[in-house]
């Protein structure tokens, strides 16, 4: 009994895995049709989501201040460092590049109806396309997330008036500031 339950494990095993039809397939199935298959959920992109979700489910009950102690967070270092930079660039009393949230792309705020696609970049990059009304108007948007040793972080914005926030903010650093 014991020898005919090892050879049929062996058997399975060097048979393999049954191969899985091509439809199971994203990028075959993509292939042969010409047509983009959706997206499979994985952890990763779960994560992204909910660290997405957690940002917007801050505006809920307060104004959250994104931009000040808690801002590595929520941004990455790289996109941090340049906001930073044009706040230390911008002199007291004036306001700099950055003239409001950027993670709401507003100044004052009461969200609602709010809805998070997230779709793979590169290994440890996800892009979030963030909808949502604020005041009644609605928002579209979308967030690159990279992946840092602490979790998800916000890497650059993008919304119709802002293709990307860190180029906004290296091309607002690059110029001299005017002094009235």
């Amino acid at each position: 009994m014991l020898r005919s339950s090892l050879a049929l494990v062996l058997a399975a095993t060097l048979a393999g895995p049954a191969p899985r039809p091509v439809s199971a397939r994203p990028e075959t199935a993509h292939q042969l049709t010409g047509r983009a298959e959706p997206v499979r959920s994985t952890p990763a992109l779960e994560g992204a989501r909910h660290f997405v979700r957690s940002l917007y489910a801050g505006y809920e009950h307060a104004e959250p201040d994104y931009l000040g102690k808690g801002a590595d967070k929520v941004f990455s270092p790289r996109l941090l460092g340049l906001i930073r930079a044009d706040q230390k660039a911008t002199p007291d009393g004036d306001v700099g590049a950055l003239d409001g949230d950027p993670i709401c792309d507003c100044q004052d705020q009461q969200l609602t109806d709010l809805s998070v696609d997230v779709t793979p970049l590169s290994p440890g990059h996800v892009r979030a396309r963030v909808r949502f009304r604020n005041l009644g108007q609605p928002h579209d948007m979308t967030l690159d997330l990279a992946m840092g040793r602490r979790g998800w972080r916000v890497d650059d914005v993008h919304t119709r008036d802002t293709p990307s926030l860190i180029s906004y903010l290296q091309d607002s650093l690059k110029r001299p500031a005017t002094h009235p």
